[in-house]
């Protein structure tokens, strides 16, 4: 499983930990019938029965809530325990074809119950997708509730700006230090003081590259509506900007010819 969006590797982590626990309390239990196949559907469960559960061995499963997409499943998932104990409120489709096992959900649990080991890799997977999910949750609590202007903390490791993401606010690091990394390969530092993020505001083009905190830090977002009319007020800061932009190109073309 993993989310629709960019995830953080300790979520990666936690997913693949997930599927190989599912493998382990499965070894010896057999499908309760043969394996399913579906090209499309909107609702995989609809003509299940209540209890069933379903091993993904093909494909990848999408899992909506309220029609907002959380998380999509593939190879080596479990996916419709909740919803066998009325706890799902979710949907699961897909939109290309799939290949699912099922089981029996009580026998899975009696399965489970007869061996002690087997009933520590149970708690563990549980904790797991526990586990996920909380991560997931402030991973979009972090996005949709973070100030939209103003002075915002960062901790360490966390991002600040996301290659790829759309340009709605400008920056200025007033505290600890930050990396611009493009495509995962570190192309910058920012500086105290600094003002980044502006360069796709001005052109409307998604960002170009992540900022990442390398210290614990503290910037002053700017929505950037209130950015260019700070700039059509105050031209000069624009002429820092080119400056700063000219300076940041020099180094860059500096470090290529380095390296040739």
């Amino acid at each position: 499983m993993h989310l629709p969006t960019k995830q953080s590797d300790s979520i990666s982590d936690i997913a693949v930990k997930s599927r190989s626990l599912t493998e382990l309390f499965l070894q010896n239990l057999l499908p309760v019938a043969n394996p399913i196949e579906i090209s499309v559907s909107n609702d995989i469960f609809a003509n299940q029965p209540s209890t069933r559960l379903l091993l993904i061995t093909e494909g990848q499963v999408y899992y909506r809530v309220r029609g907002k997409l959380v998380a999509v499943f593939e190879e080596g998932d479990l996916i419709g325990l909740t919803r066998s104990l009325n706890l799902n409120e979710g949907v699961f489709s897909c939109i290309d074809k799939v290949q699912l096992v099922p089981y029996e959900r009580d026998e899975l649990i009696a399965h489970v119950n007869a061996d002690l080991k087997l009933q520590k890799n149970w708690a563990h997977y549980l904790v797991c997708n526990v586990a996920f999910f909380q991560n997931a949750l402030a991973q979009e609590i972090r996005a949709e509730f973070q100030p939209q202007a103003g002075f915002i903390h960062f901790h360490k490791g966390e991002v600040i700006i996301r290659q790829g993401d759309e340009a709605d606010k400008v920056y200025t690091l007033l505290d600890g230090s930050a990396d611009a990394v493009c495509d995962g390969v570190k192309v910058g530092e920012i500086n105290t003081n600094e003002i980044f993020g502006a360069l796709a505001v001005f052109t409307r083009q998604p960002r170009i590259a992540s900022v990442i905190a390398t210290s614990d830090c503290t910037v002053l977002a700017v929505r950037k509506e209130e950015f260019v009319d700070l700039i059509d007020h105050q031209p000069q800061i624009c002429m820092g900007l080119i400056e700063e932009m000219a300076s940041k190109i020099n180094q860059l073309n500096n470090q290529l010819l380095a390296k040739q």
